[in-house]
């Protein structure tokens, strides 16, 4: 029986979605992801949910979500693999006071820390400080460190150099920039290389189509994740499945190895989401000058 909770009318589930490592051409782990059905039937995404919550609430529902994940994750989990948990700055500062019970939980539920990425949302804690003591707190335990959502709002290069993270996951939304724009296309390689001079991997999320595979890879991308590859379920998928899944990964990276230009310029407008990433590693570049 499918694992739920309730939580202010909403029945909570969790889903897993594979990301998968570029080099290797295999599944590098797993994220945890919440799915939310209200009284009257209707899904509503996590951020909508999110987003309608004082502080408190944000804290309890962030890990309620977390446990869910733990729980589900090891009913399905062969063994050895990575899970993604996705945490809110918020719930991230309050639950480091109790770093050592964070821990003690994930290893009730039979994973280690170095079998857990926690992956900071994007959103405002109230105190950037305080967030950046805590993560370092998280990362002492042996927990991998990844910023979610970069490109989106308060994303961006002044977060990575505060957090040192060991994963970045560039945003849907400057992979859409960068195939509907010919200017964003050719900055999406510096954005990852920027990334990589900081000293973290890149993921690229959201990927939903072949094009936009072959463009993440020949940017530099060190992993990827999306519904082209395989929509969020119940469990970690079979091996049959996951193996079509590698040989189409394989196939990609093949055919990237020659330049694409198939992709269409669609859209005319300023790509807004990777600018503003760029603009940010100039005002950090400046500072370092000055």
């Amino acid at each position: 029986m499918t694992a739920t909770i309730g939580f202010n009318g909403y029945t909570l589930v969790s889903a897993f979605q594979p990301i998968y490592s570029v080099r290797d051409q295999r599944t590098a782990g797993y994220e945890g992801l919440l799915r939310a059905t209200g009284p009257d039937g209707r899904t509503v995404r996590p951020n909508q949910l999110f987003a309608t919550l004082d502080a408190a609430e944000t804290i309890s529902l962030d890990r309620a979500s977390r446990t869910l994940h733990l729980r589900t994750f090891a009913s399905v989990d062969p063994g050895g693999q990575m899970l993604f948990l996705n945490m809110h700055p918020v719930a991230a500062v309050a639950d480091a006071a109790h770093a050592l019970q964070v821990r003690n939980r994930i290893r009730y539920f039979g994973l280690t820390p170095e079998r857990v990425c926690i992956e900071i949302l994007e959103g405002s804690c109230g105190d950037e400080s305080q967030l950046i003591d805590e993560v370092s707190a998280y990362r002492e335990l042996g927990f991998t460190i990844a910023i979610d959502d970069f490109g989106v709002e308060r994303s961006n290069f002044d977060r990575i150099a505060a957090l040192s993270p060991d994963l970045v996951k560039i945003d849907r939304s400057i992979l859409g920039d960068a195939v509907g724009n010919a200017r964003a296309r050719r900055m999406l390689p510096a954005v990852i290389g920027l990334v990589h001079e900081a000293g973290a991997r890149v993921v690229v999320e959201g990927i939903e189509q072949a094009t936009e595979a072959l463009l993440a890879i020949e940017s530099g991308a060190d992993y990827l994740q999306g519904h082209f590859f395989a929509l969020p379920g119940p469990g970690l998928g079979d091996d049959a499945f996951g193996a079509s899944l590698l040989a189409k990964l394989g196939q990609v990276r093949s055919i990237a190895r020659a330049p694409v230009h198939a992709a269409p310029v669609v859209r005319a407008e300023p790509a807004t989401a990777i600018a503003r990433l760029m603009e940010s590693a100039g005002r950090m570049a400046r500072r370092k000058v000055g």
